[in-house]
């Protein structure tokens, strides 16, 4: 059966629910109204029923022993769709209820009266009504008298909603008084008056005095200046009675005094309280004693700035350290180059090979360290892009081979399933060389080495495995520590322990894991698990330089060029004079000082400009920015050639306007192809063609 809907339905449930007054026990209040109602209509039944989304309840009845019935069979869902008092004389003769079950079987009603139970919104809850097993008429009086009675229903339910709201309002107020007294807080509440003298204290909780050393009668009745003093700042208090004055929140922190007079920071947050016109009456300031978090915090930015100094002496004794180291080695390598090329016997030559083979390997240690410090800095500057692994392990492989056929090393074919990875490709080979090479070098005579790749999930799993003598469990997590060598004592073995600890945070910058699996006496698995990525990008993202062109790009060009170098290491000079005798068209000017560089760059207009950064009167950085803001030299190619390789440096340079940046030791074979892309600045223009 289907019942009717008010058209203020919405309206209607949600005060009854504010009344909260559904599935709550027998109330006497209410029983004896029914009871009272009853005895005055004579009849069996009478209830207050209340009408809720899909059920009739009755918070008091008589005569009926069921708490509830559905809405759908409910004569009071009809009785709340008006104002006035609902009468069927007999239901059995009313087309809206004749068929209702609770007409045609038990209780068997007949006679229904009801009166609907009307809040002061003018929203019906329910109805008080009476009910009879026999069909009656009620008169105009009787109607009048059910209607009254309803407005007592209505009246205590008014009466329980406010006894009910007080009685939560005195809970929540204990609640709060508790909360504030008990609070690890210091509480204080004010007068609103924010002239001077200022407002009057009425309230402090305990922990304000464990705060102040102040009891509550010693401050009720005075203003907060009472903790107030010499070193307060008067502007923080003109700010906080500013913002007081508009009724606006404020928080901040300012010097305090305690009782014994000694200073703490009072750290605060002050609301405004307002009564019902919305004028402010009152504020109450949340305190606590911030002097422990201010010490703490000077401790952390004393700390800070000690690592941040601490920082740049790493990074200039880095520099400094490259430098020294590079400017020796640049003449050694240099030369050693330089002999290479001349006729020698042959112990002269193994001699200068070991010369060379020293310097490289002295450098190679040199830039290792320098990467570490990098990647620990979080400096070294790694662009992703997709790398193709089979390839970049067939160079790796290539590169190792003549170490491997030394030791009679078996290099096994590559296996597994490969696929491109994002990573760096001048990083991941360096990572790969040095896991290739250390299982060469660490592995026993006549053993193997292989590699293999996996792919699970979105990863690919690269392993490098030798039958060497393995690593004690103990041993590995030392592996990767810098300057580590679990053979310390087999001197035969070149290394400084920095390989493996550089290759873990390249791999990890590039978003990658390295790790090993080894037993002893069975050799060891060194892997390294990258991302793959869907499709393999024939761009890449490197960033190329190309303000000066390739000598790849460009075939050599015989046509007359002027370098001037300026340089104060005479035995630097030298090799660049050596070096440039392969090339007779280049002249060279050379400079010792930076103030004759900077007139001879002038004068000459050189077609190549190369400054050293450490000169005894003038900077190099100084002379870049003295040639690129004089007119006459501002569009000079300008290349930095130090021993200096920090990427700080590098970086700041560039960034100055250095057309590049070299590094020393030079490579004689990388300086010449240099030398030959540099366009000259003043070639002569082709003779024209004549015409027959």
């Amino acid at each position: 059966m289907s019942f009717p809907v008010p058209p203020n339905e919405a309206q209607r449930l949600e005060e009854l629910r504010r009344f909260a007054v559904l599935d709550t026990l027998p109330e006497k209040a209410f029983d004896d109204i029914t009871e009272l109602t009853a005895r005055i209509f004579k009849v069996p039944i009478a209830a207050v029923a209340l009408i809720d989304e899909d059920r009739q309840w009755f918070k008091s009845c008589v005569g009926l022993e069921t708490r509830e019935v559905g809405r759908n069979v409910a004569f009071c869902a009809y009785a709340i769709l008006g104002e006035k008092v609902m009468v069927v004389p007999d239901a059995r003769k009313d087309a809206r209820f004749a068929d209702n079950p609770l007409v045609t079987g038990a209780p068997h009603v007949r006679f229904y009266a009801a009166a609907p139970l009307r809040t002061r919104n003018g929203l019906n809850l329910g109805t008080l009504c009476v009910i009879d097993t026999k069909p009656r008429r009620m008169t105009k009086s009787s109607a009048a008298t059910l209607a009254s009675l309803a407005t007592f229903v209505v009246a205590e339910l008014q009466l329980r909603y406010e006894i009910g709201e007080r009685r939560r309002a005195t809970d929540s107020l204990r609640l709060l008084q508790a909360a504030i007294q008990q609070s690890s807080e210091s509480v204080m509440i004010t007068t609103a008056d924010v002239d001077l003298p200022g407002p009057e204290i009425v309230f402090v909780n305990p922990a304000f005095t464990k705060v102040t050393g102040y009891t509550a009668e010693e401050v009720i009745g005075k203003t907060p200046r009472i903790l107030q003093g010499p070193k307060t700042e008067r502007a923080i208090l003109d700010g906080l009675r500013a913002h007081l004055a508009s009724g606006e929140e404020i928080q901040g922190e300012a010097v305090n005094y305690r009782k014994d007079g000694s200073e703490f920071v009072l750290s605060w947050h002050i609301s405004p309280i307002r009564g019902e016109d919305g004028k402010v009456t009152h504020f109450i300031g949340f305190q606590r004693d911030a002097t422990e978090h201010h010490r703490v915090a000077a401790a952390i930015q004393e700390a800070k700035e000690e690592a941040e100094r601490a920082n740049r002496a790493k990074s200039e004794f880095l520099s400094r350290m490259s430098h020294e180291l590079r400017t020796p080695l640049h003449a050694i390598l240099g030369f050693a180059q330089l002999l290479e090329k001349e006729g020698q016997s042959d112990d002269d030559a193994e001699s200068v090979a070991q010369i060379d083979r020293a310097g490289k390997h002295l450098l190679g240690l040199i830039n290792e360290v320098l990467d570490i410090a990098r990647v620990e800095s979080g400096k070294l500057a790694l662009t992703p892009e997709p790398v193709n692994v089979r390839e970049t392990l067939e160079e790796a492989l290539s590169l190792v081979k003549p170490l491997a056929a030394q030791r009679g090393i078996r290099l096994e074919p590559l296996t597994g399933e490969f696929c491109d990875v994002l990573s760096s490709a001048q990083r991941f080979k360096q990572v790969m060389l040095n896991l290739l090479s250390n299982a060469v070098k660490f592995n026993r005579e006549g053993g193997s080495v292989a590699v293999s790749c996996e792919r699970f999930n979105d990863c690919l799993r690269i392993k490098v495995s030798d039958t060497g003598r393995g690593i004690p469990p103990e041993g590995v997590a030392k592996l990767f520590v810098p300057f580590e060598r679990l053979d310390a004592g087999d001197t035969v073995i070149e290394g400084a322990g920095l390989g493996l600890s550089l290759s873990k945070h390249l791999v990890e910058a590039m978003g990658g894991r390295l790790g090993v699996d080894s037993e002893p006496d069975k050799g060891a698995t060194f892997w390294v698990e990258l991302p793959v990525i869907q499709e393999t990008s024939k761009a890449t993202a490197r960033d190329l330089d190309t303000r000066i062109p390739s000598a790849a790009e460009q075939p050599r060009s015989a046509v007359p060029r002027t370098l001037l170098y300026i340089e104060d290491n005479l035995s630097n000079l030298r090799l660049v004079e050596r070096i440039l005798a392969r090339r007779p068209e280049v002249k060279l000017i050379s400079a010792m000082q930076g103030s004759l560089g900077i007139e001879l760059a002038r004068q000459h207009q050189p077609d190549l400009v190369l400054v050293d950064l450490h000169l005894p009167d003038i900077q190099g950085d100084e002379i870049l920015r003295q040639l690129r803001s004089d007119p006459r030299t501002e569009k000079l190619p300008i290349v930095i050639i130090s021993a200096d390789a920090t990427s700080t440096e590098v970086q700041r340079l560039r960034a100055a306007g250095a057309s590049d940046y070299l590094t020393k030791p030079i490579d004689m074979r990388k300086f010449l192809a240099f030398v030959d892309a540099t366009e000259p600045r003043h070639a002569e223009p082709p003779a024209p063609t004549k015409l027959p």
